[in-house]
């Protein structure tokens, strides 16, 4: 009787979840790994192939919704910032069970350079272009400016 109760409120979850959308879905899928996997909570390198502990900790959602929340957990920057240091890698029960290799810490520290350098501003100050291009500064000390009332009294 007890395995029925069960049965039905794991058929009622999956039901609620299914109602969710995919992102909603990831995002209830993280925090709850957060909750109960404090090694997700602190961004340490994870072992290879957690997401197949991951399917079977958490047979209520789908493999895929799973794989999309490790992955989406897997490209924050802290995550890849705690890779990109080095060290070991941890199970789900905060074991160690292997060392980032070289190629992961470099792989990461791009990942993270290239997401630093989206933050910066892409467009040029006037002053970084005329110190830039000469052809700037003579236009723009060549044709001196014309106010509102100038162009009114032409």
């Amino acid at each position: 009787m007890m395995t029925d109760q069960n049965s039905a409120l794991a058929q009622a979850f999956q039901s609620a979840i299914g109602e969710k959308s995919a992102r909603q879905q990831q995002i209830m899928i993280i925090e709850l790994l957060y909750q109960r996997y404090p090694v997700m909570k602190q961004f340490k390198p994870l072992m290879i192939g957690v997401h197949k502990e991951l399917e079977k900790a958490l047979p209520q959602f789908g493999a895929n919704h799973v794989h999309r929340a490790i992955a989406a957990h897997c490209r924050k920057v802290r995550y890849l910032k705690s890779v990109a240091r080095g060290g070991k890698r941890f199970d789900l029960n905060g074991k160690p069970v292997g060392d980032v290799t070289v190629e992961e810490k470099t792989a990461a520290a791009k990942f993270v350079q290239n997401i630093e350098d989206r933050k910066k501003p892409q467009t040029a100050t006037v002053a970084e272009e005329v110190a830039v291009d000469p052809m700037i500064t003579s236009e723009v000390i060549a044709e001196p400016a014309v106010t509102d009332a100038e162009s009114k009294a032409e």
